[in-house]
């Protein structure tokens, strides 16, 4: 389930992450809430606008979407910096923690734009000023471990071949390639998702036999025997065929 209350039922898909029941959410919320991961300055939207109806306080916990993460949706609490309440239609600088840090480990950077909202109502838009949380610095460019910013004709093939499981096999496919180098090149993403068969569970396998050796994810996605080759997936599906 995503990062917020499950009584919200947001339009965009997102990845399934483990959390606590709505109740534990507020219970143990001091201790769950308890350091920042990065300074941001936000923007609150006005009601005509489609934002709150009342200011936000100090403490305030809305549902979190960074900016090509659409699969990952989280919870932040925001602590303003120099006061306890924001006018809505105006500006602040906060310090914004986040639940599920390991899944934006090595992702963030500086300048980086979000929206925060309610359900499926967007209240509001941050950047990103400093990381204070180092674990979650991005450790390269977003083009290469971003996989939302990888060539068009691997995400529409992913939703294509991978329909209501195409976040998750998103998300497994975004873990692999942030996991090594090797991994980014987009042949080798291509064969994967071809390799996977449209299945979700088989896509894991073929996650694990790259991670084992990507030689034979190539054999087995781009060879019908062991001596003819008969796909290229340096190109672009469809174009593919030998």
């Amino acid at each position: 389930m995503c990062l917020f209350a499950k009584s919200a039922k947001p339009k965009s898909k997102c990845v399934l992450i483990p959390y606590f029941s709505y109740a534990k959410r507020y219970l143990k919320a001091e201790n769950i809430f308890k350091k920042t991961d990065f300074i941001a300055e936000l923007e609150f939207l006005t009601t005509e606008k489609g934002g709150r109806s009342s200011p936000a306080h100090s403490g305030y916990r809305p549902h979190v979407e960074f900016d090509n993460y659409p699969e990952y949706l989280t919870s932040g609490q925001q602590t303003y910096i120099g006061q306890e309440i924001v006018e809505l239609g105006t500006k602040v600088k906060a310090e914004i923690t986040i639940l599920g840090t390991e899944y934006f480990a090595n992702r963030l950077y500086e300048n980086m734009e979000f929206k925060f909202c309610e359900a499926n109502r967007t209240i509001g838009f941050g950047k990103i000023i400093e990381i204070v949380n180092t674990d979650l610095k991005s450790i390269a460019d977003q083009k290469t471990i971003n996989l939302n910013l990888y060539p068009t004709d691997i995400l529409k093939r992913l939703e294509h071949d991978y329909g209501k499981n195409s976040s998750e096999a998103k998300r497994k496919i975004q873990e692999l390639i942030k996991s090594s180098k090797e991994f980014r090149i987009h042949r080798i993403v291509r064969a994967l998702i071809f390799a996977g068969n449209k299945d979700i569970n088989h896509l894991q396998k073929m996650i694990e036999l790259t991670q084992t050796d990507w030689r034979d994810l190539l054999m087995n996605a781009e060879y019908e025997y062991p001596e003819k080759r008969v796909r290229d997936f340096s190109n672009e599906f469809g174009n593919e065929k030998i």
